[in-house]
Order: structure tokens, then sequence, then C-alpha cells
């Protein structure tokens, strides 16, 4: 197995890419040679600033050009598969596996970014779950803290299983602790009794997201041990 993570999530909008780059970020700040993989991008250019492939770069402070991180960019916000038909482009596994293959050795640690959920399609015959079968890294799953993440939660673990992948944690995003309800207060504990699978942190919502932000949240409030038996000790 690789050293690294691949960060999917419940739903899209669920801040993948947030909670990516604060990981990539703290990892970074505890001297650990990140680097990041983002293999479809819809709706966005690569290069813009504010692109998650931007994002990802400029947290884990990776060199590499924004082609490497993203090889497949589509101009409409749709799933990958749609958005490829309807530029009339066609990547294969093959392709997406090609280009994961000439950069997942240039870091200690690699965290590869999905597109929406883990069922979402990449191409004609293959999902972002087929993907990471063949990259081979754990899943950490990202998804929200209110009323009816239990369920979603639960249906991506378990698809995720099905598949034979590694489900390492679930982190849960976007909380309030001001208005805190019971139900986000009492999800956590109940999906790690039903998925079976620790909840390796709970993000808060924030309004200022500059890179030394992320790395000092997600450095407090996510579990970063899980990451020691991927890389050095720090």
């Amino acid at each position: 197995m690789e050293k690294g993570v691949f960060i999917t999530g419940s739903d899209t909008g669920i801040g993948k890419t947030f909670v990516a780059a604060g990981i990539a970020a703290a990892l970074s700040d505890k001297n650990i040679d990140v680097g990041v993989f983002k293999p479809m991008l819809s709706g966005d250019r690569r290069e813009d600033p504010g692109s998650d492939t931007m994002i990802l770069k400029t947290m884990a402070g990776d060199e590499s050009p924004p082609s490497d991180i993203t090889p497949y960019q589509f101009d409409e916000p749709l799933a990958p598969y749609l958005a490829a038909k309807r530029q009339n482009v066609h990547v294969t596994k093959q392709n997406v596996m090609h280009n994961w293959n000439k950069i997942k050795d240039n870091h200690s640690f690699m965290i590869v970014e999905g597109a929406g959920g883990i069922a979402v399609p990449y191409g004609e015959d293959f999902l972002v779950s087929d993907v990471i079968k063949e990259i081979n890294l754990p899943i950490i799953v990202v998804a929200r803290p209110n009323l009816g993440t239990v369920n979603h939660t639960f249906l991506t673990v378990d698809f995720a299983r099905r598949c034979g992948l590694n489900v390492a944690g679930v982190i849960l995003n976007g909380s309030n602790p001001e208005k805190e309800e019971v139900v986000e207060q009492t999800n956590p504990e109940l999906i790690e009794q039903f998925c079976k699978v620790p909840v390796l942190g709970i993000i808060p919502r924030i309004e200022k997201k500059d890179r030394q932000t992320l790395s000092d949240l997600f450095q407090t409030k996510v579990d970063l041990s899980f990451f020691k038996g991927s890389v050095h000790k720090f």
C-alpha cells in the first residue's frame, strides 16, 4: 500500500477540499513532505488561485505543476464523466493511473481528493471507488455533522467495504459550536457504533481560511496519530 490517504465524501459540496487542504497544511507543518493529487476538476480552471487544485497545492507546499496535480479539467460543474463527454473527451481508468504513477513517488505522503462521493462516475465504465481500489490508499470520509449524516455516512462506508476498500475513519465538517444541537452532539458516537470506524475529527465552521489558521485548526481538531503509521514519527 502506498503512503497516503484518499479523501472522499458522503455527498458533494461536503468540504472535501477544505479537509484535504487542512490535513495537508497540518502535516506539512510537522515536517512531512506532502504531495497532492486531484485527478479531475469540473467547473474551474486548475490554475485559478481559488480552484481546488491550487488550494491543495498551496496548503501542501507541493511544487508540482497544476497539470500534474490535476491532469483533467472540464468546463462545466458536472460529474467528471458527463462533463468530459460533453467536451468530447474520453478518459479511461488507465489514463488516470498513468498520471498517478508519474507523481506518486515524488513525496513521502500523498493526499488524493476525489470528485463528489465515492460512487461518482469518473468515466464511461469506472467510478471514483474503482480508482481508489487501484491507488490502494485508505479512505477518510468527510461528512456533515447534522441530521441525516448517519445514514449518508453509513451508506458510503458500507459501499466502500463492499468494494474491498479500507475506510480509515470519518471527519465531520462544518459543526457550529455556538448553536450545537443534540443531533450534532450524538452523531459522532452513532457513526462509530454503527459504521465501526473512528471519527477522527470534528471541524467547526470558520470564516478565516488562510494556511496558518487551517494548520492550527487541524492540528487541534483532528487525530493526526492516524498518520503515524504511514510516515515517520512527529
